[in-house]
Order: structure tokens, then sequence, then C-alpha cells
């Protein structure tokens, strides 16, 4: 969603059970749910865990929120209660929500998303894992997103992410929908989300 400022601090929230019940680098629920990556080539260099998913907001019959259950109940209770807030101070509705890890050395490269999701939704990163070598671009400006911080991104800007190392960098992105949301004309979207 377009907004007036590339990334804004929204507020705190305690990732120590989240951490306390993430999965280990090698762990295989890492690989289960992939669509993004097949989808978003600019994403090949990630895994994800994801808890919620829209494929896509429609024009005419809205579709529902999938809500995946094969992640551990104790880290689905924790990411849960991290997408509740967010979607509880926006007072609208999450319509995905994922952890996605970015190993040492990889990078995501620079682009802008597109579709009409994620042109229309707020999109929120709460960093879990990070150190001082990630990097994260928006519009050639370096920012680094503290840990336990619940930012907005403006992802209609252009945007990457390098991993300089140690460690991994896994965030829980969460779109969240605004409450009222109409479905634009056809018109309207087709001029709207022109892909630079």
């Amino acid at each position: 969603m377009h907004r007036p400022l590339p990334l804004e601090p929204l507020f705190d929230w305690p990732v120590g059970d989240i951490l306390a019940a993430l999965p280990s680098n090698d762990d295989a629920v890492w690989g289960v749910f992939n669509t993004r990556q097949a989808k978003f080539e600019v994403h090949n260099a990630t895994r994800s865990i994801v808890f919620r998913w829209l494929e896509e907001l429609m024009i005419a019959d809205p579709q529902p929120v999938a809500r995946l259950t094969y992640p551990a109940p104790a880290l689905s209770d924790a990411v849960n209660r991290a997408v509740d807030a967010i979607e509880g101070h926006y007072g609208g509705t999450a319509v995905r929500a994922l952890l996605v890890e970015l190993a040492p050395g990889h990078t995501i490269p620079t682009h802008r998303d597109h579709g009409l999701l994620l042109r229309d939704t707020h999109r929120c990163h709460l960093p879990i894992l990070t150190h001082e070598g990630v990097r994260f671009p928006i519009d050639g400006i370096d920012h680094h997103l503290a840990a336990g911080t619940v930012y907005e991104v403006d992802n209609m800007r252009r945007h990457s992410v390098a991993n300089a190392g140690p460690g991994r960098r896994v965030h829980l992105i969460v779109n969240v929908l605004p409450s009222g949301w109409t479905p634009p004309s056809k018109t309207s979207v087709a001029e709207g989300l022109e892909v630079v």
C-alpha cells in the first residue's frame, strides 16, 4: 500500500514466545508451503512458514482466508497472537501471515510488489531474528528493522533485502486488509498495477 513514509514503526511486540517455538534452520516445515517462492521469482532465496493465506483479492466474490494447520501448535499460537495484535491495530483483517527466512549471504533483489492484494493491504514486518548485517533498502535508502518492533512498509516503493550474515533473518510478514475495503473497478485495477 502506498504510504506517506517508506517505513513506519508502529508498536513493539515481544517475540520471545515465537523465538522459543521457531523451527531450526534444517526443519522440513520451512519447505512445506512454497507458493510464494514459485509465484514470485524475486523470493526464490527465501523460505516460508505460512499461517494465513489469501491468494489474491477478487474484484467480485471475495474468497475466504485459508488458515493453515501444518505449523506446530506452539508456533501457531505465538504467531497468531502477534497477527491478532497487528490486525487489531488497523481494525482490519489479516489476509496473509507468514514467517519468512533469508539465509546468510542471500538477497532479495530490488522490486516493487504488485497485485491487488499487495496494493490494497497494509504490509507489516515484525523482525524475529535479525542482526546488524541485514539491510532493507527502500527507494535506495538503507534501513535496519529492529527485532520486536512492528513496522509498516510501503511495498509499492522499490525495495530489496541483503543478509550479509552471520545469522539467518526471520520476519513475520502480515498483510492487513482495511475494514470496509470495497473492490475497485476493473479499470482502476489495471491502471494501478503497473509493474516497474
